[in-house]
């Protein structure tokens, strides 16, 4: 039997050359050159466990209770990946595939369509999205192979706490030093490295170079705008999932799961025969089971909830 809220029994966090302390801070632990933080992840390369009684590998509890967790999601896997990255250096600048392409290139494992959250960011911090101008893939592929600056053929846009953007498939990004993001994709560890300023690591160019958009990306059309609503700010409004950040006491009905995490403050979540608190840095599932609970945060809090769509079965 599930219980109505699922916790983390244990911080799933990743170690990065390029990693911070953001991330040790917001969760009240002694560690250094923290990356990555990943929020249930049933992805098999870095599985969460969570505490049901005992403590079990988050992918199997979902193969064991994929009814009860899904609900109507017509997925055979869990479809989404949350991650808080503190990126404490530029990083690589990326790609990666729609499933359509995915399957062209023949990976094992999903396509990503992702969307950013800005937490965190140092004054001047920028991300980069999308190309500029229209670009030549082999003018393109001459400037990498030269260790060029790629960054000059990318849209650079300073960010602040609180901006939002969608990055779909095929669009070049990365993100910049001093920025810490909520991330929110689908299930899917694939990424297509371009450009990583001269480190020695392994390109993907061939791949790349067969799912990049090398057409000019408006960024206007990617930056999230936040449309507000009852007890709610929509953050995030994509095709595969959304994110939207408490402002007030709320009632929800679902028929499928949430995933509710708590950037600072807290916030108390109440279903039908269970109350749970959720402190700062914490994150809980509730699973589809839970078809009815409430929400009430601390004044000052920073609570979002991340919601899939029935699209985000690729």
């Amino acid at each position: 039997m599930l219980p109505r809220f699922i916790f983390q029994a244990e911080e799933n966090l990743v170690e990065k050359p390029w990693g911070g302390e953001y991330i040790a801070k917001l969760k009240g632990i002694n560690a250094k050159k923290i990356g990555e933080s990943w929020e249930f992840s049933a992805h098999p390369s870095r599985p969460s466990f969570v505490a049901v009684g005992s403590k079990v590998r988050f992918d199997e509890l979902v193969g064991r209770f994929r009814r009860e967790i899904l609900g109507n999601l017509e997925c055979e896997y869990f479809p989404l990946l949350v991650k808080i990255i503190d990126a404490n250096e530029n990083l690589s600048v990326q790609v990666h595939p729609s499933e359509r392409d995915a399957r062209m290139l023949g990976e094992k494992d999903h396509g990503k369509e992702e969307a950013w959250i800005v937490l965190d960011a140092d004054e001047g911090a920028k991300i980069y999205v999308g190309f500029k101008e229209d670009v030549d893939p082999n003018e393109f592929l001459e400037a990498v192979k030269r260790g060029d600056n790629v960054l000059e053929y990318l849209n650079a846009i300073r960010v602040n706490r609180g901006d939002a953007f969608f990055i779909p498939s095929g669009i070049i990004h990365a993100l910049g030093k001093g920025v810490r993001v909520l991330e929110v994709s689908g299930n899917s560890d694939i990424t297509y490295r371009v450009y990583d300023y001269g480190r020695g690591r392994e390109l993907h160019l061939d791949k790349a170079f067969k799912v990049l958009k090398f057409s000019k990306t408006d960024v206007a059309e990617l930056r999230q705008v936040p449309k507000e609503m009852k007890g709610f700010v929509r953050c995030i409004d994509t095709p595969y999932f959304t994110v939207d950040r408490v402002t007030e006491p709320v009632e929800i009905s679902k028929d499928t799961f949430h995933i509710l995490l708590c950037i600072a403050g807290g916030a108390e979540i109440k279903s039908d025969s269970e109350t749970v608190r959720v402190e700062r840095g914490r994150s809980v599932l509730i699973p589809a089971i839970t078809e009815r609970y409430s929400i009430e945060i601390d004044n000052g809090s920073d609570v979002y909830l991340i919601s899939p769509s029935h699209s985000s079965c690729l």
